[in-house]
């Protein structure tokens, strides 16, 4: 059975720094499958495992990426960066990553 390999970014409430501010991290991870479904199955898996005990949420909403090349390791970071933001993490990825989403035209 061949798998295919995914980057999947998710975001994450990272914490409060101490004039209130919102802390975000977007991370992305690579995670087989035999088809998206099956790496973000395994994305949210990881997600969760990520945020136990850390008092940290995650977004549902996950973007992911057909990659090319070799095989890799599941559940590896490749990714992450941390944002200041002053709203909450829906409005955060409302305003990152849904407010300019690109739809071409049909």
């Amino acid at each position: 059975m061949q798998l295919d390999w995914f980057g999947i970014r998710t975001v994450y409430h990272f914490g409060q720094k101490k004039d209130g501010t919102n802390l975000f991290e977007e991370r992305v991870c690579v995670f087989s499958g035999v088809d998206s479904d099956e790496a973000f199955a395994k994305a949210q898996v990881e997600a969760e495992e990520y945020t136990t005990g850390l008092g940290m949420e995650w977004h549902p909403l996950q973007e992911c990426y057909l990659l090319d090349g070799d095989s890799l390791i599941d559940g590896y970071e490749v990714f992450s960066q941390v944002f200041e933001y002053d709203g909450s993490l829906d409005s955060f990825v409302t305003e990152r990553y849904e407010r300019f989403r690109y739809s071409p035209d049909e």
